[in-house]
């Protein structure tokens, strides 16, 4: 890693933060790199030195936030300011794209939802289909009585067809879960503006 990837980093994890903040921020951290040069050090050690980028934001905005937080004061001017301060930074932490959540809305109910039911109801058809050529025998066995011995290849390939059946769906339908699990955080993602 070098300066200007930490650098990166560092901006990436403040990026919560108002503009402001964030420039004297990494200002001061290029102020540190500096100063390590001059003393001839290399990026490298500088790094190690400072820390992780990750580490250094989460601290940087637990200062932050520790500034903001409205204090204990009956000035209702300065309680008024302080938690309007607050309430902005909660909503930087959680922020929702309006417009792209009713977007993805419509989308999803238009071309999504339709497709999704069908494909829902085909799998719990397969579900039972292969679940009743499981209990081919059962219900052979129930109707006829005893099994001739032409009947009973037929029966068991029915059986061996259930199993296969069975096994496939199984593993169908948990991918088909980490798809939909996958599909619902990237719709978050993008409403989130992640």
């Amino acid at each position: 890693m070098n300066q200007k990837r930490y650098l990166q980093e560092l901006a990436y994890y403040l990026r919560s933060l108002p503009k402001d903040v964030q420039d004297q921020i990494i200002k001061f951290y290029e102020d540190e790199f500096n100063k390590a040069k001059n003393e001839g050090r290399s990026e490298e050690d500088t790094i190690l030195l400072l820390g992780r980028p990750k580490a250094n934001a989460e601290k940087e905005l637990a200062i932050y936030a520790d500034q903001i937080q409205p204090e204990s004061s009956f000035d209702s001017n300065e309680a008024y300011q302080s938690e309007e301060k607050w309430q902005s930074v909660k909503q930087m932490n959680q922020p929702i794209n309006y417009g792209m959540l009713i977007l993805l809305i419509v989308i999803n109910i238009i071309f999504v939802l339709g497709p999704a039911v069908g494909i829902l109801f085909a799998g719990f058809g397969l579900w039972l289909s292969s679940i009743s050529l499981m209990a081919t025998p059962l219900m052979v066995f129930w109707f006829n009585g005893a099994v001739s011995f032409p009947e009973f290849y037929p029966v068991m390939a029915a059986v061996g067809l259930g199993i296969l059946l069975f096994v496939a769906m199984h593993y169908l339908s948990k991918l088909a879960s980490r798809l939909i699990r996958a599909y619902f955080d990237a719709m978050k993602r993008m409403v989130r503006g992640e």
